[in-house]
C-alpha cells in the first residue's frame, strides 16, 4: 500500500525566525517534510538549514526575485524537537507534514522533478515524473510571491492519481508576502504521472516541485521462481529453482 499522510502541523509565519510545529500523532520512523517559502532578494534571502535536516533533491527552487521554495526532510527518531528556520530577511512562512510507510533507510522518495514558471498567470503546471515502483504517494508543491493571507491554490487535477487531497494552502502578507500549497495524490502503478494542473487565484510566477514517496517495500528486489513442490507447479511461472528462501525475496 502507498505511504499515508499522518497529519499536517500548524502554519508558522513571521517577519523574523519561524519554527514550524510538529504534526500531531507522529511516531519514530515517520518522514517529516518542512515546506517553506521566502523572498529571494532581501538579505540573506534564504533560510538556515537546520542540523540533521536535508534538502529534497532540487530544493531550494527560486523563481526570479518573487519567491523561493524550500522543501527539506528528516526521519523522525522520536526525540529531536521541531527546528527553527531562522530569518530569511523579508517574510517567513513554513509548515510541516508527516508521512508514514516509507523506507527508513536511504532517501524516502522514488523520483523528484522541479520547475519554475516565469510567466505571471493563474495556471499552474506541475512537472511530471516517471515512478519506478507501484503505490507511491505524490506531493505536488507550489510557491508564489503573492501578497495575501488567503489560500491561492484551487483543486489540482491529474487523471493518473487517486485520492487527490489538499494538504496545505498557506500565504502571508508579512513583508512582501508569499506562500505555498501542497496537494497529495496516489499513483497506484509505476510509470509516468503526466503533468498535474491547477489554478491559482492571483496571477503570479511560480516555483514547483513534484516528489513521489515510495512505500516501505518499494523497489525491494524480488526474483520469481518456480516452486519445487509439484502440487504448485501449475500456479506459478518461471524457471524451476530449489527451495532457497534467499533466492525468492531479496536475492
Amino acid at each position: 500500500m502507498p505511504p499515508t499522510v499522518v497529519a499536517v502541523g500548524a502554519q508558522a509565519t513571521s517577519l523574523t525566525s519561524i519554527t514550524p510545529a510538529f504534526p500531531a500523532g507522529i511516531a519514530a520512523g515517520d518522514v517529516l517534510i518542512t515546506v517553506a517559502e521566502c523572498e529571494g532578494v532581501t538579505a540573506p534571502g534564504a533560510y538556515t538549514l537546520p542540523t540533521g535536516w536535508a534538502h529534497i533533491t532540487g530544493s531550494p527552487i527560486q523563481e526570479g526575485t518573487n519567491t523561493r521554495l524550500w522543501v527539506i526532510w528528516r526521519l523522525y527518531d522520536g526525540v529531536f524537537t521541531a527546528p527553527a528556520l531562522g530569518d530569511s530577511g523579508d517574510h517567513n512562512i513554513g509548515r510541516m507534514i508527516a508521512i508514514r510507510g516509507c523506507p527508513t533507510t536511504g532517501v524516502p522518495w522514488d523520483v523528484v522533478a522541479t520547475a519554475t514558471e516565469a510567466v505571471s498567470d493563474t495556471t499552474a503546471t506541475f512537472p511530471g515524473v516517471t515512478t519506478t515502483v507501484d503505490d507511491t504517494l505524490v506531493l505536488e508543491i507550489i510557491a508564489t510571491g503573492t501578497d495575501t493571507a488567503t489560500g491561492q491554490m484551487s483543486t489540482v487535477t491529474n487523471a493518473n492519481y487517486s485520492s487527490i487531497t489538499s494538504r496545505m494552502n498557506d500565504w502571508t502578507t508579512n513583508g512582501n508576502g508569499g506562500g505555498f500549497a501542497v496537494v497529495s495524490g496516489v499513483k497506484a502503478t509505476k510509470g509516468a504521472t503526466g503533468q498535474s494542473t491547477g489554478t491559482v487565484a492571483t496571477a503570479s510566477t511560480k516555483a514547483l516541485m513534484t516528489v513521489a514517496f515510495k512505500n516501505a517495500t518499494g523497489g525491494f528486489p524480488q526474483i520469481l521462481v518456480r516452486s519445487p513442490r509439484p502440487v504448485e507447479q501449475h500456479t506459478v511461472v518461471g524457471n524451476y529453482a530449489p527451495a532457497n528462501p534467499s533466492t525468492i525475496i531479496g536475492g
